[in-house]
């Protein structure tokens, strides 16, 4: 779909340890990826489930993307993290009478553990189903539920450095949306299961065809290497943190504890999938996988798509985050290479347009 010059996004994916924007240009026959850029932040400048913590930091990375890139538009699209919203699918019969808004806040009850006047609701009608000879069908929905004190701390934030947020959007949902974009031969018939291996967290979403049969995410992912690497060696954050990246060279004997780490925490990684392609198995009988794209920084660790296919039985493949872009000549090629995996989300936020639900 076209979306006029006026209504394009900045997309801004706030992470707890750094900020990825994107600027998409859109024209008639192809998008172009016109801007990017990644800020590193503080650790934990963001929780996991979402808290601004250092708001100084986060506003100052991102006025620094802004001027460093030039970028003139100020309107935006963000995320909320996974980890901060409740997703749940729902099913609906139709009605001839049907309030559904109505209708899915009273189902909204049942499962959000709160007062359902200090949240947000939104929801996507994914698929109707009909039945041979009715007339009504039923209607899949993805209902997503947060905080109305979360999301005014975003709006807050973004309008006090002059930007505008038009679109806020939950990170995972922007992974689809630039999975759509990027993966154009992919079979609406199977399963595929998206997999963001963050610092802090490790989202996961299970689609087929256009619609999120399952989200989920874990408190687990980059941030348990680089805490095991500071006690192993008794070192500080940034120093265990270039360790974890291969950016200090170390002796042999170092090089087995450190391979030995991984091991262990990507082993934990391992039990988290299982158990949810364990779930889908019960909960759709008959289906199998297709293969696992997995993107997010972690993503880059040496060897992990073969360690992963091996243990899962699965093709893993890295999600290439610009595949469906024309690239903008001026954009560094090696640039492009290091930050991709990094860049799904931010992606699939500037694919967004005001007016968007």
């Amino acid at each position: 779909m076209l979306i006029s010059k006026k209504n394009q996004l900045i997309g801004l994916d706030i992470g707890s340890y750094s900020i990825k924007l994107v600027e998409i240009e859109h024209k008639k026959n192809k998008k172009i990826l016109k801007n990017i850029g990644i800020a590193h932040i503080p650790p934990n400048s963001l929780s996991p489930t979402g808290s601004i913590r250092d708001p100084d930091s986060i506003k100052k990375a991102i006025t620094a993307l802004f001027e460093n890139l030039k970028i003139k538009n100020k309107k935006v699209a963000v995320a909320l993290p996974c980890a901060s919203v409740i997703a749940k699918k729902i099913s609906l019969m139709e009605q001839v009478d049907l309030d559904l808004e109505e209708a899915i806040k009273h189902e909204a009850e049942q499962f959000v553990p709160f007062d359902i006047e200090e949240v947000n609701i939104d929801y996507d009608i994914m698929d109707t189903v009909y039945e041979e000879g009715k007339e009504m069908g039923r209607m899949e929905i993805m209902v997503v539920v947060a905080k109305k004190e979360l999301i005014k701390s975003y709006v807050d934030l973004l309008e006090e450095i002059d930007l505008s947020p038009e679109v806020m959007d939950v990170d995972i949902f922007a992974l689809h949306n630039s999975f759509e974009l990027n993966c154009s031969e992919i079979n609406p018939e199977k399963i595929y299961f998206l997999i963001d291996i963050g610092a802090q967290t490790i989202n996961t979403d299970v689609v087929k065809g256009n619609m999120s049969l399952f989200v989920r995410s874990s408190a687990m992912g980059g941030i348990q290497i680089t805490k095991r690497v500071m006690q192993e060696f008794r070192i500080g954050f940034k120093d265990a943190e270039k360790i974890k990246l291969g950016i200090i060279e170390l002796e042999e004997e170092q090089n087995k504890k450190i391979r030995s780490i991984f091991r262990e925490v990507i082993e934990e990684w391992i039990d988290e999938i299982k158990g949810n392609l364990q779930f889908i198995d019960r909960t759709y009988p008959g289906e199998e996988v297709e293969k696992i794209f997995i993107t997010g920084g972690c993503a880059n660790i040496i060897g992990l798509e073969e360690l992963l296919a091996n243990e899962l039985g699965v093709p893993v493949e890295k999600l290439d985050s610009f595949a469906g872009l024309t690239i903008n000549k001026k954009i560094d090629p090696d640039y492009l290479k290091y930050i991709n995996s990094q860049s799904a989300v931010a992606v699939g936020l500037a694919l967004r347009s005001i007016g968007d639900k």
